[in-house]
């Protein structure tokens, strides 16, 4: 593990046991065992580092993400697998992160400007997906981009009362009828 690879994993474990409002500079450097110096050598201010933190953890949802995407699957079964372990991954995250609840949602502005890169990414993946179906005959849709933009939205919609864990019902109980709702529409087909 490097110098920058030990300072994120000791800041994530500070993070989530103070906060992001209630976490210094010194006490990332005290965890990790270097001088203030050393994190200002690699990061500019808590934010950086926080960044740093969120970009491993996007790594490491993608890199669970990847095998599904690359499987000789059909693109119609590569998709719903694909939205149920995001789901999944992302409700694990939320109950490792929930002592920092009240930060995000006081920083709410910040950490979306993080995941404008991840949503970049998870759009053109969500489209390969797409436009690999629309080249078996799995699906039929005109404009993908649009399509996986709005995906996005969807998903992202549940987010929040997954995030609050406001939500009582089972996030599969969610995730499956918007599933369906992607896939087959709102009109009955004759």
């Amino acid at each position: 593990m490097t110098t920058k690879d030990i300072i994120i994993e000791e800041a994530r474990k500070v993070f989530v046991r103070y906060g992001f409002t209630k976490t210094s500079m010194a006490d990332i450097a005290l965890a990790s065992r270097k001088g203030r110096r050393t994190l200002y050598t690699y990061f500019t201010n808590k934010e950086d580092v926080f960044k740093a933190v969120i970009e491993t953890e996007v790594k490491v949802l993608t890199d669970k993400l990847e095998p599904i995407i690359t499987s000789d699957q059909p693109a119609d079964i590569k998709l719903r697998t694909y939205l149920k372990l995001r789901m999944t991954a992302l409700k694990d995250l939320t109950l490792y992160y929930s002592a920092m609840r009240h930060d995000f949602m006081n920083n709410m502005s910040m950490l979306e400007n993080l995941r404008k890169d991840y949503d970049e990414l998870e759009i053109s993946l969500i489209q390969g997906m797409l436009e690999e179906g629309n080249a078996n005959g799995i699906f039929a849709i005109e404009n993908t981009r649009f399509v996986s933009h709005a995906m996005l939205v969807a998903i992202k919609g549940f987010e929040l009362p997954i995030f609050l864990g406001t939500e009582d019902a089972d996030y599969e109980e969610l995730i499956d009828p918007m599933i369906t709702l992607f896939f087959n529409g709102l009109i009955v087909k004759h």
